[in-house]
């Protein structure tokens, strides 16, 4: 009688509320950008007599802060996404060979 060898399970953490966490926080942030935003494009021109041109200059860098930061943000959580699925199909694939096999993947030569 042969013995198949013990594959372990590995528990995947649930990822999707930490996910509806971050694009949560992400949503967040940019909600409140755009809020600050706004409220400078609307008391700006009244209050303070800016020119139409000095609230566009300065709304467009805040949009353009704000896109950056938000892009940056969710472009990073895109990557570590796919590099912890990378990870997780290379660990059960190693994990379904036989630990000699395994061990030979492993070797640094």
């Amino acid at each position: 009688m042969s013995e198949e060898p013990h594959t372990p399970q590995i528990p995947d953490p649930d990822p999707d509320n930490a996910n509806e966490l971050r694009f949560g926080g992400a949503l967040l942030v940019t909600s409140l950008g755009f809020i600050v935003i706004a409220l400078l494009a609307y008391f700006l021109p009244v209050k303070e007599g800016w020119k139409a041109s000095e609230v566009t200059a300065l709304i467009g860098s805040f949009t353009t802060v704000l896109g950056t930061i938000v892009g940056a943000f969710l472009g990073v959580q895109a990557g570590a996404a796919g590099k912890q699925n990378a990870e997780n199909l290379a660990n059960r694939a190693l994990a379904a060979l036989a630990p000699a096999e395994a061990a030979k993947v492993l070797r640094k030569e």
